[in-house]
C-alpha cells in the first residue's frame, strides 16, 4: 500500500524536495556573497556578520546535500529518473533543469 502511494505521489514529493534545494541554493549564494564582502579587511573578518554568513554557507550546503540524498532515496524507491519523459515530471525540465542536471551527474558518478 505505501509503495503504491509513494509511486503515485512521487512527483509531488519530488517537487517539494527540489524546491527546497533551489531555496537553499539561493540562500547559500547570498551568504557566500556576504562572506566574501566581509572578508576584505581583518576587522571585517572578526565581525559577527562575517561568521554568521560563513556558518550560513555551511548550513545551506549541508541542506542541499541532504536534498540530493532524499532525491536519490526517492529514485531508489520509485525509479522516477527513468520516467522523466512523463508529463508529471515536466517541472524538472522547465523550472529546475540545473538541479536535475546536477542530480543526474551525481547519480552517474556513483
Amino acid at each position: 500500500m505505501t509503495d503504491d502511494l509513494l509511486k503515485r505521489y512521487c512527483s509531488i514529493v519530488l517537487k517539494k524536495i527540489v524546491a527546497e534545494i533551489a531555496t537553499n541554493k539561493r540562500k547559500k549564494e547570498r551568504a557566500t556573497e556576504t562572506a566574501m564582502a566581509t572578508s576584505e579587511t581583518a576587522a571585517d573578518v572578526r565581525s559577527s556578520r562575517h561568521w554568521k554568513a560563513v556558518s550560513g554557507v555551511e548550513f545551506h550546503y549541508a541542506e542541499i546535500e541532504r536534498g540530493f540524498y532524499e532525491m536519490a532515496q526517492l529514485d531508489e524507491a520509485t525509479h522516477w529518473s527513468e520516467k522523466l519523459h512523463q508529463d508529471r515530471f515536466e517541472f524538472l525540465h522547465s523550472k529546475y533543469a540545473d538541479i536535475l542536471a546536477e542530480y543526474l551527474d551525481k547519480k552517474g558518478a556513483e
